[in-house]
């Protein structure tokens, strides 16, 4: 095989040590395998943190390239991950293929008859492996083991040098081998898009600083996401990273959850306790909701970053703390500083490098892969081999705004599988437009002129016919809830006093609704 088309290995062997790109590699590599086999589909999986990672795809569905597949979820590729040489599937084998229904051009229905897995290897070490899949039993039958085996020492040589190349430039970027090894520790942050690759180069460059961060950006955005990425990949990384939502405080417990208080100093203190500003101690401080707090606490909150110490309720000491400061909001925080619901100095001391995370209808075909991302993870949820996404449902899912942003769309794949397994029964779940309802949540249906009589119309209930009582009022509280949302332009506690509601009590109901 490799004799007879010797001129395009030579090639590809050619393209490891070039100044061609990685993806332009990894997809000659792919090409050439495809035009050597007669395959259906091919792959280059990148395996780390026990899964298996899409670098390049030939004849798979582009969602693929945002799926994660869990070595532990995929027994076929948790074969290749155990195997140390060439694996081969029998055609009637009833292991379930992770690419059954996401090969393109074929009916989803027909599942895959053929499979090869290379796994690829760097001095003992895995790490990533090739598939190749055909819906012909015999198609790779003729083919000499020996000859798979220079596909995978070529796909393992090429991987392997981008794999370095990546490292080296996150060493010069953040100056730490060992910082860089962290990266593939985080939880990660997909998209390829030009605003979130441009993201990603900012946060590497704020990550190993202790500068102050404010991510802003709307709900939903993956806010929080960031945050994270900030904290592994900074020196502050093997201390913990605390959490405190601002917007669920409210102001009788919010300056002792931040600086703690002892024993005694208001009612219901039976004991000393730290807060969230002595448990991040050399660690990271993540003030979500920032712009929710309150003026007061925003000037004790000031202080405590001007001077680095703080005291607890009911203290008269001092006590140092070293944390590094990452807030992030929905609001546009200099609107806030203007008409003085934000103190201008707390402001500036907390936006010393800012990041803007763009939303989702702002990232070209990024939605494409995290729909997969969200199908793969929902697959597990739902102990189902597989979720794939009609062509229909991709487009319709690209041409949709999200105003809810990427938690919109898991939330939306999430419901589009259980109806689609509530309607027919299978291991193998296919996602068609008929599974979605994204038409009751775009933006056009938001009135500009937002009233309390809007909301206390009748609604129409034709949605909710086939729905349980509680499924229905549920379905109606998130419709409401997200319609007046955007109608306050994202504001939580401008959300609750239209609804009527405590935000803090809004809050928690949004996040069982899961709309947080």
């Amino acid at each position: 095989m490799v004799g007879q088309l010797g001129k395009e290995w030579v090639q590809v062997a050619q393209d490891i040590t070039s100044g061609i790109s990685a993806q332009d590699r990894f997809d000659r590599l792919l090409l050439t395998i495809r035009d050597t086999l007669n395959c259906d589909a091919s792959a280059l999986l990148q395996f780390r943190d026990q899964q298996f990672v899409p670098l390049a795809i030939n004849g798979l569905s582009k969602d693929v390239m945002g799926r994660r597949f869990a070595v532990e979820q995929h027994p076929r590729l948790e074969a290749i991950a155990r195997a140390g040489d060439i694996v081969r599937f029998p055609s009637d084998s009833d292991l379930p293929d992770p690419y059954d229904g996401l090969i393109l051009d074929h009916d989803a229905e027909l599942k895959v008859h053929s499979c090869i897995g290379l796994p690829l290897f760097q001095e003992d070490r895995l790490i990533g492996a090739v598939t190749i899949d055909s819906f012909e039993p015999t198609q790779f039958e003729h083919f000499k083991n020996a000859d798979l085996r220079v596909i995978s020492a070529l796909a393992a040589s090429s991987l392997n040098t981008a794999l370095l190349m990546e490292k080296l430039e996150h060493v010069v970027s953040i100056g730490a081998p060992e910082r860089a090894d962290r990266l593939t520790q985080t939880a990660e942050i997909i998209g390829q898009s030009s605003a979130m690759l441009d993201l990603k180069r900012h946060i590497v460059a704020v990550a190993d600083t202790d500068l102050s961060v404010l991510i802003m950006g709307e709900t939903g955005v993956g806010k929080e996401l960031v945050a994270n990425a900030i904290h592994a990949q900074s020196g502050r990384s093997e201390a913990p990273m605390v959490y405190l939502n601002c917007a669920a405080l409210p102001d009788s417990v919010a300056e002792s959850e931040l600086f703690g208080h002892v024993k005694g100093s208001f009612t219901g203190a039976i004991s000393n306790r730290k807060g969230k500003f002595e448990l991040a101690d050399n660690g990271t401080l993540f003030l979500d909701e920032i712009g929710e707090l309150s003026l007061s606490l925003q000037a004790k909150l000031l202080r405590a970053l001007q001077y680095g110490d703080i005291q607890r309720v009911g203290d008269d000491r001092n006590i140092k703390v070293n944390v590094r400061i990452v807030a992030a909001t929905n609001r546009v925080m200099h609107e806030e500083v203007a008409r003085g619901a934000f103190r201008a100095d707390l402001y500036h001391r907390l936006s010393v490098f800012p990041l803007f995370v763009p939303p989702l209808r702002d990232r070209e075909k990024d939605v494409i892969l995290l729909a997969g991302f969200c199908a793969e993870r929902c697959a597990q949820k739902l102990g189902v081999n597989s979720i794939s996404l009609d062509p229909r449902t991709l487009a319709l899912l690209q041409d949709y705004s999200w105003p809810g942003n990427v938690r919109e769309l898991e939330h939306a794949i999430n419901r589009a599988s259980v109806i689609a397994r509530a309607s027919n029964p299978k291991e193998q779940l296919l996602l068609l437009p008929s599974h979605f309802s994204l038409s009751r949540f775009t933006p056009a249906d938001v009135s500009q002129t937002f009233t309390p009589e809007a909301t206390a119309a009748e609604p129409d209930l034709s949605a909710y016919r086939t729905l349980g009582l509680k499924e229905a009022v549920e379905q109606f509280q998130i419709q409401l809830i997200q319609t007046t949302f955007l109608a306050m332009d994202n504001k939580l506690s401008a959300t609750a006093k239209q609804l009527q509601l405590n935000p803090g009590n809004l809050h928690r109901l949004m996040k069982r609704l899961g709309l947080k």
